[in-house]
């Protein structure tokens, strides 16, 4: 089986965490210099993520970019290593050449979407059932955009957001992991 390396994961991991900040944060601050208060609430989620971020100001959005970008490329060196180490085979196996892997984008958006839309699905279903102190409604509206409550319109609005995102997270994942992959084959070859 053939190891993943860290850095594409990282590099991967940077690219996502460090524009989805940058996203959330630039696009309260433009609804707060319209005047625009209470729809957009994203910059809500780096605060329980980063220590040093703390609300809008300038030093704390600089600092949380700091601790985004370096936690990004942190994660990445330590996932890596623990699921190589966890993927190796208990008995050698023979040595084959190499064959480049390489990461649909189709394929990755449909599994990330439908995870995600059955996992959103379950988790409305039990904000059905459960007492409003124990729902899951308040995650839901920090992470979807625009969703504000349980009702059917809200539901496929929560939908079309999960779609965005799986869509936005398949892409970068593939084109980086892709060309890292093709880089790391060439490498392979000249020596």
């Amino acid at each position: 089986m053939k190891k993943l390396e860290p850095y594409p994961i990282a590099t991967a991991l940077f690219f996502i965490f460090t524009t989805l900040y940058i996203v959330c944060i630039g696009i309260k601050l433009l609804l707060v210099g319209f005047g625009i208060e209470g729809i957009w609430h994203m910059h809500e989620i780096w605060k329980y993520f980063l220590p040093g971020f703390n609300g809008l100001s300038s030093l704390s959005i600089l600092v949380g970019l700091i601790e985004v970008s370096l936690g990004s490329y942190f994660l990445g060196y330590i996932i890596v290593p623990v699921y190589n180490y966890l993927a190796q085979p208990n008995k050698p196996e023979k040595i084959y050449q190499a064959s480049p892997i390489k990461i649909r984008f189709a394929t990755l958006f449909s599994t990330l979407s439908i995870y995600t839309g059955i996992l959103f699905s379950i988790c409305l279903l039990y904000d059905l059932v459960v007492p409003p102190e124990y729902q899951m409604l308040y995650v839901w509206e920090l992470l979807l955009p625009g969703f504000t409550e349980l009702s059917f319109t809200q539901y496929l609005l929560g939908l079309f957001d999960i779609l965005v995102y799986s869509a936005y997270t398949a892409f970068i994942f593939s084109i980086t992991l892709n060309f890292f992959e093709k880089t790391e084959i060439k490498k392979n070859l000249k020596t």
